[in-house]
Order: structure tokens, then sequence, then C-alpha cells
């Protein structure tokens, strides 16, 4: 039995990511844990929005290819959703995923102390490993990736 569920997650994205993106769409996250039974639940998106059709098509895809690799050994749930319009942004691919859209930043204390407020709202003008490139309003603003303690998608509705 599995207790950890990393492992199978890095297979199943390594497995499906090609296949997906040939649907036009993006494997943003795979998760593989325990909620009551095991779940596999994959996070997809497309631009400039994805469907249901997009999620079917991509449940279809994932269930024939999942049951001819067989890369997990146990029973489990199969789910395919779209990451939401408030997205959390927890990885630095998170980030650069989502270069042109607008985020909300908690900092971390000790971090940009020159500026008084903790939370940031801008659009995101690039994304590294170690940085972001932030555009405020009236200036952009260089966060460091250990400087960011929560972020998630913030669009104007």
């Amino acid at each position: 039995m599995i207790t950890d569920g990393a492992d199978i997650a890095a297979r199943v994205e390594k497995l499906l990511g090609e296949p997906i993106a040939h649907l036009g769409c993006r494997l943003l996250e795979v998760q593989f844990r325990v909620e009551g039974h095991w779940v596999l639940r994959l996070i997809v998106d497309r631009e400039p929005a994805i469907g249901m059709e997009d999620l079917s098509a991509v449940s279809e895809l994932a269930g024939r290819l999942l049951d001819v690799e067989d890369p997990i050994p146990q029973r489990y749930a199969l789910e395919v959703t779209s990451p939401g319009v408030f997205r959390p942004l927890t990885e630095p691919r998170h980030f650069a995923q989502s270069i042109g859209k607008i985020v909300r930043l908690t900092l971390a204390d000790g971090f940009l102390l020159e500026r008084r407020q903790r939370t940031l709202r801008g659009t995101i003008e690039s994304a590294e490993e170690t940085e972001l490139l932030l555009a405020l309003e009236d200036e952009k603003v260089r966060v460091p990736m250990e400087a960011v303690r929560a972020a998630k998608l913030d669009p104007d509705l």
C-alpha cells in the first residue's frame, strides 16, 4: 500500500503532460492522496478559459492512458478539474504559467520592508525560480520567491 502519493503523482504527470497538451490544455498539477479513499486529481487549464468539454476530453484521455500504462497499483478515483478563477499559486511554475494575469500576494515578514502593505496586487510580468516581476498600479516590483507567503490569482470580474 502506498503512503506517499508524490512519486505516483510525478509518474502520472510525466505520463499525461504531453498528451494533455495535444488537446490544447495544460496539466497544472497532479495530486494523489487519501481523501477517505485514494484520489488522483488532475488540475488542468486552457487559454482563454477551460470548459466542460475540455475537462471531459482530458478525463477520457487520462482514463485510457492510465488503464494501458497502469502506473497506480491500487484502486483510486480519477478527478479532472479546473484550477478555479482564484486559484492559489504555490510553486514557481504556477507563477510562470500565470504571466500576464493579475495576482494577489501576501508577503512574509522581513521582506520588502520599505513597503507598508504586506499584500500586493498586480500583474505578473515575469517569473523565475527565485524572483517575480510584478507590475503594480504605478510601479514595478521585484519580489523574491522566498518573500511570498501566499499567492492566488485575483482577476477583475
